[in-house]
């Protein structure tokens, strides 16, 4: 469940306190834009990365400025969009939800830019709507992408026709298809004539795509119709494989009236391959974004939400839920810097227990590859034991140390944390939101995990499975 679907699990005033008090640094290390409307339309908090993106700073607070920062929201037609009319605005107004919704947006300076945004109305424990978050970035590469591929798409087929290339003609009564030399490499053909027959047909043409083909086909035979013929389909190649074909033309037909009928039907395709890849890949990749995104999210609400349930020190539950949203983001920046393909464990374990007292560490491990979930899930696990070693365990004294030991073994990896030198340790009378996150953790990684408060200090070993190729890695990233 993402950050925008949410239904709040404390009361609205609490939780507007909690967010007004959250470190801004914080939210200006987020990479997109946030920002905060209470039920009223005003602008309660943004964050910095929606400062920049708007080219200014909005008024917090300010009835002449409700529901959106930006100087001047369009639709990408060009429409003028009320600020009562916002996505942000209706979330607040009606109570609708808006996902990955593109909007051009003109700053103060002139600068058009293209956002798309996650809105969705906040809620109190009784249902009633509260206000609105509304998270969003700058698409405008992407979208100038999509249109620039679009025209070049049609000036691609008018050079096609024109220059005739990948040519055919199909005569109705021998049922016969003649293609030219560039159509026959299209269609992976060895010469020019080919027999649509059933069992030609059924060899060359993809399955699911031959009900849509033939019924092109009628449609461009019907004598009442204009005999245009316009499809795409893929065919079977030489070696097996499939490529995506668009193939159109003209029907010809004889004779007038009752008396018409078609004959032939001449015309030309083109491979559209690599325009289905890259429509695929803008796809997935456009999925990876918004799923990298909301899991952040979601893990941030858990954090929060899971921080602020009893605290009875609001500054306290700040400075916590800030370390482990400084965790989280430290393991972020791993990720990022191998662009998202894993994370060095050896790198990942010095970033956890940075903000503590190095020197009572003990590190021994090989450089090892885990995957992206299993970064996130052990920084915050490693971050929860530190922070409970310098409470109540081996870092609250300085003679005190912490042997952290990690190695692949029978494509797992084992990692081991062991204190001493630290106060007796009993087991607590409770389990702590920490102790959930440890265990929560172990489930992300796909592992194991033991818990031991051995008096003369914690132990905790947490085990996980290992990529082993690099196509699993890429392919369970």
């Amino acid at each position: 469940m993402s950050l925008l679907n949410f239904r709040l699990s404390v009361p609205a005033p609490a939780l507007f306190a909690s967010f007004l008090t959250l470190d801004q640094a914080i939210l200006d290390a987020l990479p997109i834009g946030v920002y905060a409307c209470d039920v009223d339309g005003q602008i309660v908090r943004v964050n910095h990365r929606a400062i920049e993106l708007w080219g200014k700073a909005p008024n917090l607070l300010d009835r002449a400025q409700k529901f959106c920062g930006s100087f001047r929201v369009e639709t990408l037609d060009g429409d003028f969009i009320p600020p009562e009319e916002t996505p942000m605005a209706q979330a607040v107004l009606t109570g609708k939800s808006f996902e990955g919704v593109e909007v051009a947006v003109t700053n103060p300076d002139g600068k058009r830019w293209v956002a798309r945004v996650n809105v969705a109305p906040l809620r109190d424990e009784d249902g009633e709507i509260v206000g609105g978050i509304n998270c969003f970035l700058d698409v405008t590469h992407e979208h100038e992408m999509r249109v620039a591929l679009a025209r070049q798409q049609r000036t691609f087929d008018l050079a096609m026709i024109a220059s005739r290339m990948g040519t055919w003609r199909y005569t109705i009564a021998d049922n016969i298809c003649i293609y030219d030399h560039n159509a026959q490499r299209l269609y992976g053909l060895t010469e020019a004539r080919f027999l649509h027959d059933k069992d030609g047909v059924e060899a060359k043409f993809h399955p699911d795509d031959m009900d849509l083909m033939w019924a092109r086909v009628a449609k461009a035979l019907d004598p009442a119709g204009d005999g245009r013929y316009d499809v795409e389909y893929r065919v079977k190649q030489r070696d097996g494989s499939w490529r995506w074909l668009s193939a159109w033309g003209l029907v010809e037909f004889e004779g007038e009236g009752a008396a018409r009928k078609p004959v032939a039907i001449a015309g030309a395709s083109r491979d559209l391959s690599e325009l289905k890849q890259g429509e695929e890949l803008q796809r997935l990749l456009t999925n990876e974004l918004n799923h990298r995104v909301k899991n952040t999210l979601a893990t941030v609400q858990s954090i929060v939400n899971q921080t602020l349930r009893g605290a009875g020190d609001v500054e306290a539950a700040r400075k916590t839920v800030n370390a482990r949203l400084l965790a989280l983001a430290g393991a972020h920046d791993l990720l990022t810097a191998r662009a998202w393909a894993g994370a060095d464990l050896a790198d990942l374990v010095a970033r956890a227990i940075a903000p503590f007292p190095v020197g009572q560490f003990v590190l021994t491990g090989p450089s090892l590859v885990v995957l992206p979930t299993q970064a996130l899930a052990l920084s915050l696990a490693l971050h929860e034991l530190a922070t409970n070693a310098a409470k109540y365990g081996a870092l609250s004294r300085p003679e005190g140390r912490v042997e952290i030991c990690w190695d692949a073994r029978d494509e797992e990896v084992d990692l081991s944390w062991r204190e001493s030198g630290g106060p007796l340790v009993a087991p607590p009378s409770r389990r702590g939101f920490g102790s959930r996150l440890i265990e929560h953790a172990s489930r992300d990684l796909a592992g194991r995990f033991r818990f031991e408060f051995d008096p003369a200090g914690v132990r905790c070993w947490i085990s996980a499975s290992l990529a082993t190729r690099d196509e699993d890695l890429q392919a369970i990233a």
